[in-house]
């Protein structure tokens, strides 16, 4: 004969307050011994239930695997196009003086589809961390809202492994390490996929350069 519910039960076991948590420990300390077994049966899945938790992955991972899936979704979405670029302030030798100078800033911008896309790479010298800022514009409608544009940063053998959306007026920031072939995708809706190449972020490679994490 069963006296109490499943979920008064579960309730129960979970130390959770409640009349009906008062009326299941009188009515143990009457002696019900079908009782007394659910119990001890509740609770016994009660401990299975709290150690499935150390079988669960990482968070870090789940997001990372979640990421992952729909990262190569957004690619495959649409045929993708190369973005040209069109300005880069390290194109330029730096002038007597600047080149001293600690950790430049370097700004490149980049067009594709009738969108150009204005990046900003911030570094310190002791620090490896690139602060990326960037903003998508359209060229034909300056004021066009570019809002939850998907923008992914990929490593040369496919991996997403930072995504961000761009805000009520094209804007968005990444942080990344420098490593070699980089490549942003970004789609906005209507439009094709974006994709921007960023080749030798790394320090290593052009040693001595004050802002060299910045290089191309």
């Amino acid at each position: 004969m069963e006296h109490f519910s499943e979920q008064a039960w579960a309730d129960f076991v979970r130390g959770i307050s409640n009349s009906e948590r008062e009326n299941i420990e009188s009515h143990l300390v009457n002696g019900c011994n079908d009782c007394a077994a659910s119990r001890d049966l509740w609770l016994r899945l009660h401990g299975v239930a709290l150690r499935e938790a150390n079988y669960a992955p990482p968070k870090t991972a789940v997001r990372m695997a979640k990421l992952e899936f729909a990262a190569h979704s957004f690619e495959n979405s649409k045929e993708p196009v190369l973005a040209n670029l069109v300005f880069d302030t390290f194109a330029k030798p730096a002038l007597a003086g600047v080149r001293s100078a600690a950790a430049a800033a370097r700004q490149m911008v980049f067009e594709a589809d009738g969108l150009a896309v204005d990046l900003r790479f911030d570094g310190a010298a002791s620090s490896r961390q690139i602060l990326l800022t960037g903003q998508v514009l359209d060229k034909q409608v300056p004021r066009a809202t570019l809002e939850h544009s998907p923008v992914i940063l990929w490593t040369a053998k496919g991996l997403a492994i930072a995504e961000t959306k761009t805000n009520a007026f094209g804007e968005f920031n990444l942080e990344l390490e420098p490593q070699d072939n980089l490549r942003l995708s970004i789609q906005v809706v209507g439009r094709a996929l974006i994709r921007i190449p960023l080749a030798n972020l790394r320090p290593e490679q052009s040693r001595g350069n004050p802002g060299s994490e910045l290089s191309n």
